[in-house]
């Protein structure tokens, strides 16, 4: 793929329409249409629907993994809990907003049950993700396993809680408690 404006503003169309339409309003011929410009103009810079959601979702996966690395580590070794409740209240909190970026990766996880190329992408991006947030709470672990175990665990119930939260009896700073002190006890516990 060639970048420059052409390209941006074909990802930002698609992105604009995969937001309000759904992955099944995004064709290249709509693409094409909204951006003003022709279709073989359009597949020039991508062949095909794969390779655009491919590149928006490179896109958009970069600058969600971006605002994770500059997140700071948790530095207090003596007292992590209110670092570590202020990261996970945070991240609960995204969740619960249905933000643009909510939608987006909504329409991600469908689409990647019908399409192994967006799968991968989507399984890199947690991948990824889970590398970065493992340098975030390593500084407090006894271990990398514990690490590993307390990342295998923050990761899914976020993105679970962010489609499940609107329903649960229980608010966000009740649970947030209860999932700090889980996952303090797993990064801290000392038997393998």
């Amino acid at each position: 793929m060639k970048k420059n404006a052409k390209t941006d503003l074909i990802i930002d169309t698609a992105l604009h329409i995969l937001r309000h339409e759904g992955d099944y309003g995004v064709t290249m011929r709509k693409v094409a249409n909204e951006a003003g410009m022709t279709l073989s103009n359009v597949q020039y810079y991508f062949k095909n629907k794969d390779e655009l959601l491919k590149a928006m979702a490179d896109r958009y996966f970069k600058s969600c993994l971006d605002d994770m690395r500059q997140m700071d580590p948790i530095s207090n070794l003596e007292n992590p809990s209110n670092e570590f409740h202020s990261l996970l209240e945070s991240f609960l909190s995204h969740g619960l907003k249905l933000t643009q970026m909510c939608r987006i990766f909504r329409e991600y996880w469908a689409i990647s049950t019908r399409n192994e190329v967006i799968n991968q992408h989507i399984k890199f991006y947690y991948e990824e993700m889970a590398l970065i947030l493992a340098d975030k709470l390593r500084p407090i672990s006894h271990s990398d396993s514990n690490v590993s175990r307390a990342v295998s665990i923050f990761i899914p119930f976020v993105e679970g809680y962010s489609i499940t939260a609107q329903a649960m009896p229980e608010r966000i700073d009740s649970i947030s408690k209860i999932m700090t002190e889980v996952i303090l006890n797993l990064l801290t516990d000392e038997h393998e």
